[in-house]
């Protein structure tokens, strides 16, 4: 990051941008206006507005699942998050990398007790927070311009880390407050395996499938998420094993390969494939659910 005198907002959008996002979903609203000034100014950044809150949660969605990587949706506090929230839990379910952005309330409105309309009437203004809890990998609330970068990189490597949403409400008077040059950093966090229990299941695989005798690939949701496409279609090829696709798959695996033999989902699948894959005597099914 090469910026010098970034704001909150202004590090925010630049994280992303350097992260692969080139547009963001958003309806504005007077607890983000503050923050989407400062994202205008970020010219890798393209802002996409939308009809309503749920609508832009959804089209993140989409971004994610065609570009693999992360999207980002930017909303008002509380009746723009709680539109949002439907669409935030959707993507934790498929597990898509999105960024649930919401301006927030002044740093000091509850210590000052300041009643907010588009809220619930409370001065406990976390309850947005506590809510996308349940459905993100992280829900942070930033009102200190001093630890905003560290929050918002630490927001950024725990959904491309878990492939899933996190949630960021940034209090509306420090969004363009200015905070400190920030060091260049790779967010590639990916697990490594441990080379001894690497070798030992890699063993154990293969001796489970040389003893097979009508061994069958199915592949699932989860293989986009983690980017398991190109290697799934190697072992397909290598191996010469059918394949079959849940429906939440369709499309993962060349659908014209000769070893393609349908969709996997019971009477409502192609013809015959279900009754091939529950009488397979070896299975591989990539997804965890």
């Amino acid at each position: 990051m090469s910026k010098k005198n970034l704001t909150v907002g202004g590090y925010l959008a630049t994280r992303l941008a350097e992260n692969g996002v080139g547009h963001y979903f958003t309806v504005p609203g007077d607890y983000n206006l503050a923050l989407l000034d400062e994202f205008l100014k970020i010219k890798q950044l393209k802002m996409i507005s939308c009809c309503n809150e749920l609508n832009a949660g959804y089209a993140a969605d989409g971004y994610s699942r065609a570009t693999g990587g992360l999207s980002a949706a930017v909303v008002t506090f509380s009746v723009g998050g709680l539109s949002l929230i439907n669409a935030v839990a959707g993507a934790f379910a498929e597990d898509l990398p999105m960024i649930a952005i919401s301006g927030g309330p002044n740093s000091n409105s509850t210590a000052e007790y300041e009643h907010l309309h588009h809220s619930i009437g409370d001065l406990d203004y976390t309850y947005v927070r506590d809510m996308f809890a349940h459905v993100t990998a992280s829900s942070t609330i930033i009102h200190d311009p001093k630890s905003a970068a560290e929050q918002i990189d630490t927001a950024i490597a725990t959904a491309l880390l878990t492939r899933k949403p996190v949630y960021l409400e940034i209090a509306s008077n420090i969004a363009a407050s200015a905070v400190s040059n920030a060091n260049p950093r790779s967010f590639d966090q990916r697990r490594t395996s441990d080379r001894s229990s690497l070798t030992a299941a890699v063993t154990a695989v293969a001796n489970l499938l040389n003893k097979a005798k009508t061994p069958i690939l199915v592949t699932g949701r989860e293989m986009r998420s983690h980017g398991g496409e190109h290697a799934f279609a190697d072992l397909a090829e290598a191996a010469g094993y059918a394949v079959a696709a849940m429906p939440d798959a369709k499309s993962f695996f060349d659908e014209t390969h000769p070893s393609y033999i349908g969709i996997h989902w019971g009477a409502a699948g192609s013809p015959g494939t279900s009754e091939l894959v529950e009488s397979a005597d070896l299975k591989y099914k990539r997804d965890n659910r």
